[in-house]
This record gives C-alpha cells, sequence and structure tokens, in this order.
C-alpha cells in the first residue's frame, strides 16, 4: 500500500532555497490556495440514522379524511363507524458501505530531517504519543474534508452501473428521482425538461437564453402551484439549483427588474435587492448547490466534449430528500489505529450511507 500523502518538502528546497533558507520553511508559513469550501453535507441535509438494509423510511402518507364525521343518527345511543386512513410509503432503505484507510510510517524515506523541520516533528517521533502533533493534525483536517467531498458525489453523483467499481454503491438521488418521473403522469406533474442540457457539446449546453433562469423557474413554480399545492405551506421549502441556470436568473433580473426600481439617481449603485444573497423566485429562496456544478465538469474529466444534464434544479422541502446511516458518529467521524509491530498509524473512515425521496409527489425537478 502507498503511503497516504504526497508532499514532498525537497521540491520547496529545490525552488530556490539553499539550506540556510529551508530552516525558515515550517508549516506556519503555508499559504493555501483559496478554493471556494465545499458545503457541510450534514448540515445541509435530513439525515435518519439506525438505517440498515431494508430498514423501512420511516415516513406516512397522510391522505384527506373527508368523511370522517358523519351526521348523528336520530335514533337514540347509536354511533357512527368511523375509520383512519393512513399508512406507510413502503419505501426501504438499501444502504451501501463505503471506506478509505490511510497509512503513515516513520522509516518511510519522504519522511527526510527537511520534512520533520517543516511540520515541527522532533527528531524521534512516536506516532502513537504524539497525534497532536501539527502534521497529522493537518492530515485529519484534510481527510474530514475529503470525506465531506465524497459524501456529496456519493448522493447526487453515484450509480449503481458505474462500471469504475469504487464508485459503483448507491444510485444517486438525481437517478432515483427520474426512476419515480418514468410514471407518465408524473413526469406531467414534476419535471420540466431544460432543453439545452440536450445540446450536441458544451458551448451548447451552457448557451443559456438570457431569460432561461427565470422560465425554468416559473415552470417549476406553476407545476407545484397546480399540481402540488401543499407544497408551499412545507417548511424549508426552496429550489436548489446549479450554478449557471441561478447566475441567468439573477442576470435577467439586474437587466431587466433591477435598472427601473432599485436606483435612486442620486444614490449611485449601492446595493441591490437582486443579489445572490437574497435570490427567490415568488418568495421562494434559491439555494447555489455550487457541489453540484463542480462535480458534473469533475465526473465528465478534463477532456470532455459534453456534460451530463449541466443545469438542474430541484423545488422541494428540506424533509423530502432523506440520507440515512446507520451510525452519526460512524458517518463523521474516523478510527485512528496504531500497529506498534509495523510502527504504521491508520486513519480509517467507514460510513454507509443511502439517499433517497420520502414521498413520490413531493418535488418539481427540472432536468
Amino acid at each position: 500500500m502507498a503511503l497516504a500523502y504526497d508532499f514532498n518538502i525537497q521540491d520547496l528546497i529545490e525552488a530556490g532555497c539553499d539550506l540556510a533558507q529551508a530552516r525558515q520553511l515550517d508549516i506556519d508559513n503555508m499559504i493555501f490556495n483559496e478554493t471556494v469550501e465545499t458545503s457541510d453535507f450534514a448540515a445541509k441535509h435530513y439525515i435518519q440514522t439506525g438505517i440498515e438494509h431494508n430498514t423501512p423510511i420511516i415516513a406516512w402518507e397522510q391522505p384527506k379524511n373527508w368523511g370522517f364525521l358523519k351526521k348523528s343518527s336520530d335514533a337514540g345511543c347509536t354511533w357512527n363507524s368511523c375509520t383512519l386512513s393512513s399508512e406507510p410509503t413502503k419505501k426501504l432503505w438499501s444502504p451501501h458501505n463505503y471506506d478509505c484507510s490511510l497509512e503513515f510510517c516513520w522509516n518511510d524515506p519522504q519522511i527526510t530531517r527537511n520534512f520533520r523541520a517543516f511540520w515541527k516533528l522532533k527528531c524521534q517521533s512516536d506516532p502513537e504519543l504524539e497525534f497532536d502533533n501539527a502534521f497529522y493534525q493537518f492530515v485529519i483536517a484534510q481527510t474530514a474534508k475529503a470525506v465531506n467531498d465524497s459524501m456529496w458525489r456519493i448522493a447526487y453523483f453515484d450509480y449503481k452501473d458505474n462500471t469504475n467499481a469504487d464508485f459503483a454503491g448507491i444510485d444517486n438521488i438525481f437517478l432515483k428521482l427520474l426512476g419515480i418521473l418514468a410514471d407518465p403522469i408524473l413526469t406531467a406533474q414534476q419535471r420540466v425538461t431544460i432543453t439545452q442540457n440536450s445540446g450536441a457539446d458544451i458551448a451548447a449546453q451552457m448557451n443559456l437564453p438570457a431569460d432561461s433562469g427565470y422560465q425554468y423557474l416559473k415552470k417549476m413554480y406553476d407545476l407545484m402551484i397546480v399540481n402540488r399545492p401543499f407544497m408551499a405551506t412545507k417548511p424549508g421549502l426552496k429550489f436548489r439549483m446549479t450554478q449557471e441556470l441561478a447566475l441567468n436568473y439573477l442576470n435577467w433580473l439586474q437587466n431587466t427588474k433591477e435598472v427601473t426600481c432599485c436606483f435612486s439617481p442620486t444614490d449611485g449603485v449601492t446595493g441591490s435587492k437582486y443579489a445572490l444573497s437574497n435570490l427567490n423566485y415568488m418568495g421562494i429562496p434559491i439555494q447555489i448547490e455550487q457541489e453540484w456544478t463542480e462535480l458534473i465538469k469533475h465526473t465528465a474529466g478534463p477532456s470532455a466534449t459534453k456534460y451530463d444534464k449541466p443545469h438542474r434544479a430541484l423545488l422541494t422541502y428540506d424533509t423530502e430528500i432523506s440520507v440515512g446511516t446507520c451510525d452519526m458518529n460512524a458517518f463523521k467521524q474516523m478510527k485512528r489505529i496504531y500497529d506498534p509491530v509495523t510502527e504504521k498509524l491508520h486513519i480509517r473512515v467507514k460510513p454507509n450511507i443511502d439517499i433517497q425521496a420520502t414521498f413520490d409527489k413531493d418535488f418539481i425537478l427540472a432536468i
């Protein structure tokens, strides 16, 4: 097994530093490339624990009981017999295990004097006793970020038939939603087709007309109001969208609405009610899912000529898309295992996860 890190301090020295200057190279002077931080997956999803294979999803269909109360009889002490209608969704969880193991050994050739100096490690560091050192704390932090990144990929882009067995775990939520919408009646009531997704190449796919974002949001909203009006009363109702689609809508607002309603000739352009921080349609907030956009491009690869459905939007409330796992601790934490015989430290992560639409009729999908 290859060691878990790929960081050679010698590369920094050879970049123009002499050995005296190398002493100034340490963790306190490290500057990281700025990136958009991946959102906390657990914080942005409704998670149910205690989930195993074939565990029922804890959700109930509650049809209207319009005929529950009936006129009392005029014949004395007799009562009408009544029935309550309610039943579980009959959906089952089908989680899959995912795992990863990182391995470290102090006898590895990469653990040079300069490497130890950079991370402020002792000459004879003992990984079993010095787990608070900067190097391992850095590894733990980076591992936690990597697990979080992977959760987004698993939930939204893994699929069982993937030819790459590493990513052939659960079917992602988009596939499951499209499976529900295979019913033509539900398709007519809950799906909006984004025509640009079928463009011949990336340029055609990304060539959104100026009002595309607005038009797709309006179609989704209209489907909800006509076919699923109860959704408007649910807490946490929101549009979740890929970046380009949301920015297209924002640009349309700024170009067609902002100049006529929001700026005073004497104030100058000091602020606007049309901004990413308060973007909404008909009062329903819009949440840009940066992770969707990044993963669409990542899964396509740098040489891609076409993306897989680069524009996506989902209108639903918080608890409709449920993530299931056996144990929340295993979901977010990792184990540290030290083998004194081999002097190797292992950091291991093994969560299980599934993602489901709680109800078949509580979402509007544009894809």
